[in-house]
């Protein structure tokens, strides 16, 4: 009997049970639809930074879901990395690495969707035009994050006078609409920057000829959750502003310093403090040296991340200068101004200097100096620095690298920075049109001076744009005659890379300015001549791969 029941079975089988398509036997005919109504489970599970969603709709998440789908369904699932991230591989269901897989459920299915970092990317990307054109110098700064805003003076249609506009960049989104940033009278003169890379707040402070034959003192704060803030008054004095320096600490409080015209009709030091909830305060007289015929101006000020400021300028008296520093503490009271670096007479001539920060407070200072050994030709002209560590300024003063001699005492301001841990690199431009650099490990002297652009017959056109990373690597960014923008980097291996031509342009391009995270991660920014705009704003990226 056993193999009549077989025979039967498989006959049964065969021919649907002898009751026609309908399928009226014992087992469903092999290709027939499944009984209405029945469903399979899909689940889908993710590792890494990312997004599955399928079609029809069911599944939409970033971490681990499922959903119950008609029998027979073709469900196609497709995956999207988050920022940073690709898609590493499906596996179960799905295998590959395609953006998109679609599976048949005609039973209960799971997939995978691992997500892994995206492989750096290294290098510079593509110049952008930002700005409409008359626009000038700008000034830009990079966080931790590689967030960044650019600041520039833009000429209002149809007049003469410079206005401050900006635009912000965010990874993933680019560059904000450049707009506007105050509604003053009067030109826009000189701005400055400075950021917290850490929480990516800064402040921007400038001076305007907003008042009837005077500079005023402006600023404003900028938050990466909400933007621009609104400008702000620092001084309401009558005698016209000088230059200015900002900073601003790890809690948004924020300082400038800068010189003004005070009541004793000289150029005296100035600052004023911010706190986010209190806003700015009361501009302070930060030295008392009224002495008729003396000048202080130059003012440079660093802010630490705990709220510490150190500031220094240089006084003059006409025929010889010194350098001077007062420093405040976390809430902002000042101590009693004294000379750092004092005035040596005729042989010696003071120029100018840059001051520079770590993550710990400790400061250094770079000026440039010229000395006239035994009264007679050549001058001896270098970059010296000293540095301040544990509240205090250090004893000495030491020089960087050889002098440059020539009959005339010619270098060009010092550019100095820092990063987080203390690492410093200083680059200046000397008289035979050459551009120099030299490095120095934390707390440590610097090293030999090297050559970043050999002397030659092109002059240099501006300072060097120049950042540094927590890796010591460092970028220096210079233009040069007839019009060209350079740039160079720095390892601690290689040391100072070729030069690269950073523009294609025949215009000419000028004021670079660099803005460099921890990460190394930078963007350039120059000014540069268009026959039928003017001069307009440009910049590009640099990606380290890290």
């Amino acid at each position: 009997m056993a193999g009549v029941w077989t025979v039967a079975l498989m006959a049964l089988t065969a021919c649907g049970g002898g009751g026609g398509g309908s399928g009226g036997g014992l087992f469903p005919p092999i290709g027939f639809p499944p009984p209405a109504g029945a469903t399979h489970r899909l689940d889908v599970a993710i590792t890494g930074g990312g997004r599955v969603a399928s079609q029809p709709a069911g599944i939409d998440c970033a971490d681990s879901c499922g959903a119950d789908f008609a029998a027979g369904t073709q469900v196609t699932l497709t995956a999207s990395p988050a920022a940073g991230q690709v898609l590493g591989g499906w596996s179960g269901a799905c295998s590959g690495n395609a953006s998109v897989c679609t599976v048949r459920m005609d039973s209960a299915l799971a997939v995978t969707a691992t997500f892994v970092a995206a492989p750096p990317v290294l290098g510079w990307g593509d110049a952008l035009t930002l700005s409409a054109g008359g626009a000038s110098q700008p000034k830009v700064a990079v966080d931790s994050q590689g967030r960044a805003l650019l600041v520039w003076r833009q000429l209002e249609a149809g007049q003469s006078i410079d206005r401050l506009w900006g635009s912000l960049y965010r990874p993933g989104d680019g560059w904000s609409a450049p707009q506007r940033l105050e509604a003053n009278s009067g030109s826009v003169r000189d701005i400055r920057v400075a950021i917290d890379k850490n929480s990516g707040r800064a402040v921007v402070a400038w001076t305007q000829l907003s008042s009837p034959g005077a500079y005023d003192m402006w600023a404003l704060q900028v938050d990466p959750a909400t933007g621009w803030g609104a400008p702000a008054l620092l001084e309401t004095g009558a005698g016209t502003v000088g230059f200015a320096s900002t900073g601003i600490d790890a809690n948004g409080n924020a300082l400038a310093v800068w010189s003004q015209i005070g009541p004793a009709t000289r150029f005296s030091i100035y600052a004023n403090r911010y706190t986010p909830s209190g806003g700015w305060g009361t501009a302070e007289l930060i030295e008392t040296d009224e002495v008729s015929g003396v000048v202080n101006g130059d003012p440079a000020v660093v802010v630490a991340g705990s709220g510490e400021a150190l500031a220094v300028w240089k006084r003059s008296t006409g025929i010889s200068s010194s350098l001077w520093t007062n420093s405040a503490n976390a809430g902002g009271t000042w101590g009693a101004a004294a000379e750092l670096v004092p005035d040596a007479g005729t042989s010696q001539s003071i120029g100018a200097h840059d001051l520079a920060i770590d993550a710990g407070g400790n400061a250094l200072l770079a000026w440039g100096q010229a000395d006239l050994p035994g009264g007679g030709n050549p001058w001896e002209s270098a970059v010296w620095f000293k540095r301040f560590s544990g509240g205090a300024w250090q004893g000495g003063t030491a020089r960087v690298g050889a002098p440059f001699l020539s009959t005339q005492a010619f270098l060009s301001t010092p550019v100095l920075r820092v990063n987080a841990a203390g690492a410093a690199v200083v680059s200046w431009g000397r008289q035979d049109n050459a551009l120099m650099a030299a490095t120095a490990a934390p707390g440590a002297a610097f090293g030999a001076d090297t050559v970043v652009r050999a002397a030659a017959s092109q002059a240099l056109t501006s300072l060097p744009g120049l950042g540094v990373d927590d890796a010591s690597n460092a970028m220096a960014a210079w233009t040069q005659a007839p019009g060209d923008l350079y740039t160079s980097r720095y390892t601690l291996a290689e040391g100072w890379g070729a030069q690269a031509l950073q523009e294609s342009s025949d215009e000419a391009a000028n004021t670079p300015d660099v803005g460099m995270n921890e990460l190394g991660n930078a963007v350039l920014a120059w000014q540069q001549f268009e026959p039928s705009a003017g001069t307009r704003i440009f910049v590009r990226h640099y990606a380290s791969g890290r």
